[in-house]
């Protein structure tokens, strides 16, 4: 048992029609306020986090110990890195725990237990219902930790031949300040930002694929980490 439930109160129709206009729509409490504390919880205490960065089209990640054995010097390079690579073209910088697609049924860290709960066939219609995507198959995911000074530049999640109908951000983050950054935005094609959703604890956004987004820069004003679940909702032609 994956011991997360959804909010029963859901207005699946009030969302559908939302989701339908805008091709994103924003569900708040999304799960029932104890699973969602618990998430979090357990996310805010793991070990189990690493940095990741990409480099082109290399993912790099660090451990703790892998971070810990850099001399000052590398770290400093990396970062510098990092920012210049951000101002030619996509570049993220965050905290991940990846899924292990190949985890027993014992396992039970949060990150895999909510993705099998996404994956139970009630969820599954669930999100059906609100897209309107009736092929959607499969729901993956990752968690990410945003502290200050990590963003994730503008993209629009197209990748060819994976699949991905929507992509979703399940907020764990409670009393988070927008002023602390951190913002998922949306822009139309004049880089005009069209809606901007700050990260509201056990809020869950979900979109359409493609549409241009980013989210912007952990400021220093915040006092704690931008925790979150995140993925894509994909169809069968999904290889990743």
């Amino acid at each position: 048992m994956s011991h997360i439930h959804l909010n029963q109160a859901l207005d699946t129709a009030a969302l559908r029609t939302a989701y339908a206009e805008h091709g994103r729509v924003q569900i708040h409490n999304f799960l029932a306020e104890d699973a969602a504390s618990t998430l979090a919880r357990e996310l805010a205490t793991s070990q189990a986090w690493r940095l990741t960065f990409n480099d082109g089209d290399k993912v790099v990640d660090h451990t703790r110990d892998s971070y810990a054995r850099l001399s000052e010097e590398q770290r400093a390079a990396m970062a510098r890195g990092i920012v210049d690579r951000g101002r030619k073209g996509f570049q993220f910088c965050y905290d991940v725990i990846r899924d292990d697609a190949g985890a027993s049924d014992a396992d039970d860290g949060p990150l895999t237990r909510f993705v099998r709960f996404l994956n139970e066939t009630s969820v599954l219609e669930k999100i059906r219902e609100i897209t309107g995507a009736r092929a959607i198959a499969r729901v993956d995911g990752h968690a990410s930790r945003y502290t200050a000074g990590q963003f994730l530049t503008t993209h629009d999640d197209r990748i060819e031949g994976r699949g991905r109908r929507a992509a979703y951000v399940l907020n764990l983050s409670p009393l988070w300040h927008p002023d602390w950054g951190g913002i998922l935005q949306f822009f139309d094609g004049h880089g005009n930002v069209t809606r901007g959703y700050t990260p509201a604890f056990n809020t869950l956004n979900l979109f359409a694929v493609p549409q241009p987004h980013s989210v912007t820069w952990v400021t220093p004003l915040a006092t704690a980490p931008r925790l979150s679940i995140t993925g894509w909702v994909l169809e069968p032609a999904a290889t990743d």
